[in-house]
């Protein structure tokens, strides 16, 4: 084999290969799905290439070069993964889109708590005394005295706490539902969904609808979403635990436990946003259309930064199935 006719033939795989190197950065991680399988391809190639330049043009200069870049390409392939999000970059982008990467769990989650509203706005216009019996105690003051509007400022004041409180609690029982295999997450979304059914329906029938929707509206939205994530993050949970696929459990659960922490860490901060508007704007008794507006923006907010800010080019999961194949490969070939 003549060295002119090995370097012809191989250089422009190895540029390739150079390029791909310096555009991903340390862990590759600039690099799309298919630049990743790219990239595992021609590093295979180039340390075959290795293995003949060493065998019989060992000590040329294009060999040296060829060692040279199958060490780094081997660092980013078997390389531990490098993280380089700044505080910024990670509130601004990153947590956006590992939310994404949950949406279809969120939508899931989303589509049982409405059902749990149906059923309970069904059940309150049928037998609204049996309802009411869903109801917790604060709930059932709160409408015994004419609407949640008839409450005075200071009682709103508090039933503003003890509402922001329980939506905590319940954000948290519907993520770590996820460990009893969504049982609990999938109970939560519909009891809790049923209450406000409940709540709406009863109002209607008494003649307080827009009074409720006045109160509701303004951070409910908000909490609504901020639930539904929560839910999305329990049933992610449970798919980890429910089919891990050919990773043991464990392992799975540490896969999905990025995505689980942004939406904790976003559905602790949105409730934390509703909260202040349940206590400081709901009690303006604001008009109907100005509080449609106050919810709408405030959950609009929300899923703004869901959709434009976490949308990539490509979805996340087919870059992570893309270098786990990647991986898989590479190390099959190492074998």
């Amino acid at each position: 084999m003549k060295l002119d006719r090995f370097l012809a033939e191989r250089t422009k795989d190895w540029d390739e290969l150079d390029n791909l190197l310096k555009r991903g950065g340390p862990g590759a991680n600039r690099l799309s799905a298919e630049e990743l399988l790219r990239l595992g391809s021609l590093y295979r190639a180039s340390a075959s290439d290795l293995a003949v330049a060493r065998r019989y043009f060992t000590g040329t200069p294009g060999a040296l070069r060829l060692q040279s870049l199958v060490a780094r390409a081997y660092g980013v392939v078997y390389g531990r993964v490098q993280r380089d999000d700044t505080f910024a970059s990670f509130f601004s982008r990153s947590i956006w889109r590992r939310i994404y990467e949950c949406l279809d769990w969120v939508r899931l989650a989303m589509f049982v708590l409405f059902a749990g509203v149906l059923a309970g706005t069904i059940w309150a216009l049928n037998d609204p005394s049996g309802a009411s019996s869903l109801l917790p105690g604060l709930h059932v003051s709160a409408h015994t005295k004419g609407g949640f509007y008839g409450l005075p400022i200071s009682g709103r004041g508090g039933l503003a706490i003890e509402i922001f409180t329980n939506n905590i609690l319940v954000s948290c029982m519907c993520m770590l539902g996820g460990f009893t295999c969504g049982i609990v997450t999938s109970y939560m979304l519909l009891y809790n969904g049923a209450i406000i059914g409940v709540l709406g329906a009863l109002e209607w029938r008494v003649g307080g609808f827009t009074s409720f929707l006045r109160l509701v509206v303004p951070h409910g939205l908000l909490e609504l979403s901020c639930v539904s994530l929560a839910g999305g993050a329990g049933f992610l949970i449970a798919r980890a635990l429910i089919d891990p696929g050919q990773r043991t459990r464990r392992d799975a659960l540490a896969a999905v436990s990025p995505r689980v922490g942004a939406c904790t860490l976003g559905f602790i901060t949105f409730l934390v946003a509703a909260g202040l508007t349940e206590g400081f704007i709901t009690p303006w008794d604001l008009p109907i259309v100005p509080a449609l507006a106050v919810g709408v923006a405030l959950a609009g907010a929300f899923w703004t930064g869901v959709i434009w800010r976490g949308r990539p080019g490509r979805r996340p999961e087919a870059l992570s199935e893309s270098s786990a194949s990647l991986e898989r490969e590479v190390r099959a070939h190492a074998g």
